[in-house]
C-alpha cells in the first residue's frame, strides 16, 4: 500500500499482543518479549488504534501500561475503567481524519469482566451508545472495534445501528466477502486469530447525505450467482435452460430467482455513490516482505523461542 501511495489506517480489534488470555511463569517471558515486538519501531508503521481486549491484559494492567509507554501505536477502550478511581483506564475513541473523511474510531470489550486486578468492565452496550452519540457529529465514519464472543457477532448490527463499520475479535471466525451482511449497514467484519489474513477496507464518501453500500459483498453475490447459474448450463450448452431442465421446475425457479438477484445488485452498484470495498489480503508467499521487518521477525521468532526453552 506504501508503494501505492496510500496511508492506510491501521487498526486492530483486540487480542493482538499475547497468544493466551492468562500468562505463566513459563511463556511470561516470551510472550513479553513478543508483544513488545509487536509494538516495535522496527514494525514500519504503529498501529492508528488497538482495542484493549482481553488478551491484551493477559499479563496484567502494569505490564500492560508499561508496553504501551514504550510505543507509539494508540490504545483505546470506552469500558475499561480502574477499580479505585473509576476514570478510564484508556481513550475511549480516537478521531482520524484521511482524504478528507473523518473516522471516530471506538474500542469496546465484553470479557475481562472480574478476571484482572484493577480493572472494572462497564457494560460495552451502554459504553459504546454513549461514545456513539458524542461524537456522531464530529466524524463522517463510526467505526467499533469490539472484542467480544462469536455468539455476540449476530446481534451487534443490530445493538449499534448508528455505526457504519464493525470490527470484531474474539474468536477464530474470519468473514469473507460474500457472507451475509445488513445490506444497508452497519458492516460487522472478523480477521479471525491466525494471522493467516489482513482485512483491507477501501471506503470512497461521496455525499455525506447517502447510505454506504457494501461494493464487494454484491460483487461477489453477483459471481457467485452467475457461476451456479453457468454450472446449470454446462449440462447441456447446446440447449436453452427452459428446455434443458422444463421437467425440473425447482431449478428453474431458482435459476429465474438467481437473474432476478443479479438484475437488483447491479442496479444497486450502479446506482451506488457511497462505497466499501472489502477484501482479505493472503499473508502468503505472494506478498513481497519488507527485508528489514523481515529480519526483525525472523530475530523475534528465533529469541522467542529460545526464552520458552532456555
Amino acid at each position: 500500500m506504501k508503494k501505492e501511495g496510500l496511508s492506510p489506517i491501521i487498526l486492530d480489534a483486540g487480542d493482538l499482543l499475547f497468544t493466551s488470555s492468562v500468562l505463566a511463569d513459563s511463556n511470561r517471558e516470551s510472550e513479553t518479549f513478543r508483544a513488545s515486538s509487536i509494538l516495535d519501531d522496527n514494525m514500519n508503521y504503529p498501529f492508528d488504534a488497538i482495542n484493549v481486549g482481553k488478551y491484551e491484559l493477559a499479563g496484567g494492567l502494569d505490564l500492560l501500561q508499561k508496553l504501551i509507554n514504550k510505543t507509539k501505536s494508540n490504545f483505546i477502550s470506552a469500558n475499561l475503567r480502574d477499580s479505585n478511581s473509576g476514570r478510564l483506564l484508556f481513550n475511549p475513541y480516537k478521531i482520524i481524519e484521511r482524504n478528507d473523511i473523518t473516522f471516530g474510531i471506538i474500542g469496546l470489550t465484553d470479557m475481562v469482566s472480574g478476571e484482572v486486578d484493577g480493572v472494572l468492565q462497564d457494560d460495552y452496550i451502554v459504553s459504546g451508545d454513549q461514545y456513539i452519540m458524542k461524537i456522531k457529529n464530529q466524524v463522517d465514519i463510526i467505526v467499533l472495534m469490539i472484542n467480544s464472543a462469536r455468539s455476540t457477532y449476530s446481534s451487534l448490527t443490530g445493538l449499534f445501528p448508528l455505526a457504519n463499520i464493525i470490527l470484531t475479535s474474539g474468536s477464530t471466525m474470519l468473514t469473507r466477502p460474500m457472507m451475509t451482511q445488513v445490506e444497508k449497514g452497519p458492516f460487522l467484519f472478523s480477521s479471525g486469530r491466525e494471522g493467516r489474513y489482513l482485512n483491507r477496507i477501501d471506503i470512497s464518501l461521496s455525499s455525506k447525505d447517502k447510505t454506504f453500500i457494501n461494493r464487494s459483498y454484491y460483487e461477489a453475490k453477483i459471481d457467485y450467482y452467475n457461476r451456479r447459474i453457468n454450472r446449470y448450463m454446462d449440462k447441456d450448452p447446446s440447449k436453452s435452460l427452459e428446455i434443458v431442465y422444463k421437467d425440473q421446475p425447482n431449478i428453474l425457479e431458482s435459476i429465474e430467482a438467481s437473474k432476478k438477484d443479479i438484475k437488483r445488485m447491479s442496479f444497486i452498484l450502479q446506482e451506488s455513490v457511497n462505497t466499501i470495498d472489502f477484501r482479505n489480503v493472503a499473508m502468503d508467499k505472494f506478498i513481497e516482505d519488507d527485508p528489514k521487518v523481515k529480519k526483525f521477525v525472523d530475530e523475534t521468532v528465533d529469541r522467542c523461542a529460545k526464552l520458552m526453552n532456555p
